[in-house]
């Protein structure tokens, strides 16, 4: 047919031609396979020792964010709900004269559980998301980094 001898000893008939090609395909595959096994364990080989405290901060990073989206609804809720109500229900009583006092509690409590509910939302956001970066970055994936406790001050 002119065109010379075959690669790698195949022979010039139609039949053998569809198997030559397909032999010829297979070890292609193989040197690729080969050859990105190889490139996948040189980069999981070589950059280990040089960053061994990448994995650490990656971890903390993760840990970090994962308690900062759980712990910011979480002081909401305690922020809004126990903590500045009762902290402004106390403070107005003490405002008004008599921290034990039934009149003074009355009027605390008229003012500041409502003014304490309004306030705990920010306050608890921001409180949340400071507990959660906090603790997530030195103690990632703990339950103490996704609880926000009673407490803290």
């Amino acid at each position: 047919m002119g065109r010379g001898p075959s690669p790698r000893g195949c022979a010039d008939e139609v039949a053998s031609r569809e198997a030559c090609s397909f032999s010829r395909m297979v070890i292609q595959m193989n040197n690729r396979v080969v050859s990105l096994l190889a490139a996948v364990g040189l980069l999981m080989y070589a950059p280990s020792p040089s960053h061994a405290g990448a994995l650490g901060d990656v971890a903390s990073l993760f840990g970090s964010a994962t308690a900062t989206v759980i712990d910011i609804p979480e002081g909401i809720l305690v922020d809004s709900l126990y903590r500045s109500p009762k902290n402004a229900w106390k403070a107005l009583a003490g405002h008004f004269g008599d921290e034990k006092g039934f009149q003074q509690n009355v009027a605390g409590a008229l003012i500041g559980i409502p003014v304490g509910f309004v306030w705990g939302i920010p306050a608890g956001a921001l409180r949340g998301a400071k507990h959660g970066m906090g603790t997530g970055w030195e103690k990632p994936f703990s339950t103490e980094s996704y609880i926000v406790g009673l407490e803290e001050k």
